[in-house]
């Protein structure tokens, strides 16, 4: 399966699509086993926060484009780049993990201080990550980028969490 999951053909990007799906889907419901209610009355939430169902689906069309964006490099890979030591493929996969990871370095969801530090983490790592791969391809990198603005929209409701205030 390995081997497959590298090649240039329609198997190699169901299997990366596939793969992406399957650890958003997992970190998903370790989402909802630690918090399965969404916090707040729809009086008490910010005006522009989106509900849970949302921000789930969110990282669903995200994950799926991450897959993609491997499978494209993949498909570039004939493209000569100077003093590239890692192979592009696995810094999305790299980028893929430390996304899926973000419960767990944001202190399952309840610190809005490590959310917000986990943001910027999350968001520097993607456009780094973009970075690299637009050498590859541009589709690649815009579907990576996906995540820093997401990322960007959710550091702006944990803003105005701490400011207290809605928008």
């Amino acid at each position: 399966m390995f081997a497959t999951w590298n090649e240039r053909t329609r198997k190699s990007l169901v299997l990366n699509i596939g793969l992406a799906l399957s650890v958003v889907l997992l970190t998903n419901f370790f989402i909802f086993l630690i918090n399965p209610s969404e916090t707040g009355t729809p009086s008490e939430r910010y005006r522009f926060e989106p509900p849970g169902w949302v921000i789930g689906l969110v990282w669903i069309i995200i994950f799926a484009g991450l897959g993609a964006a491997r499978w494209l490099v993949i498909e570039n890979r004939d493209r000569l780049i100077k003093n590239t030591r890692v192979k592009n493929t696995n810094w999305v996969f790299f980028l893929l993990l430390f996304c899926a990871a973000y419960p767990f370095y944001t202190l399952g969801l309840r610190s809005v201080v490590m959310g917000l530090i986990g943001n910027a983490a999350t968001c520097v790592f993607a456009l780094w990550v973009a970075s690299q791969v637009r050498r590859r391809s541009l589709t690649a990198a815009l579907l990576v980028s996906t995540v820093a603005v997401w990322v960007t929209f959710a550091s702006l409701l944990i803003v105005e969490q701490l400011r207290g205030r809605s928008f």
